[in-house]
């Protein structure tokens, strides 16, 4: 008889301005990106695929179909994509092009301070450690807040049963 293969949820990494890993998204001014502390996945064995979920809130109205874009930028330790450091900055216009766009969170409403949700599956995390960035196209800032705007990242491994 086959085996049957699962997804297998593990502990999600949050990043945000509080109570995670650091990513000040608090008030991010339009035409403006951040990247997040480096998140260190430990040596051995960890899961490739990950499902990377992202939560934004505008502080003002927002026209539907503005994008917020999540990238994704890797580091062996010694070389990061985009040359990114290692703790939460600011992050310029060029650097997000050697990060790895995951997706955009697209404006699906008007009202500010409102969740607008999208979820990103099968990412796939190579590197022993990596950043999440976010930039903001929304034509507005984001809300001003603690934890208003975050990212979560689950390991989602595949299990044989």
């Amino acid at each position: 008889m086959p085996n049957k293969i699962y997804r297998s949820v593990e502990t999600a990494i949050l990043f945000t301005d509080a109570g995670g890993t650091a990513l000040a998204l608090s008030a991010l001014a339009n035409s403006a990106g951040r990247v997040s502390a480096r998140q260190d996945r430990g040596v051995g064995s960890q899961s490739k695929l990950h499902e990377v979920k992202a939560v934004i809130q505008v502080n003002a109205t927002v026209v539907v179909g503005a994008a917020i874009e999540i990238y994704l930028f890797q580091s062996d330790g010694t070389y990061a994509d985009g040359t990114v450091g290692t703790a939460d900055a600011a992050i310029l216009t060029n650097k997000r092009r050697n990060g790895l766009f995951i997706g955009a969170v697209i404006a699906d409403q008007t009202a500010a301070t409102v969740d607008m949700v999208a979820t990103f599956m099968d990412v796939p995390i190579t590197s022993r450690y990596y950043s999440i960035g976010v930039w903001n196209a929304s034509g507005v800032a984001l809300k001003t807040g603690s934890a208003t705007s975050r990212v979560i990242v689950t390991p989602v491994p595949d299990e044989i049963q």
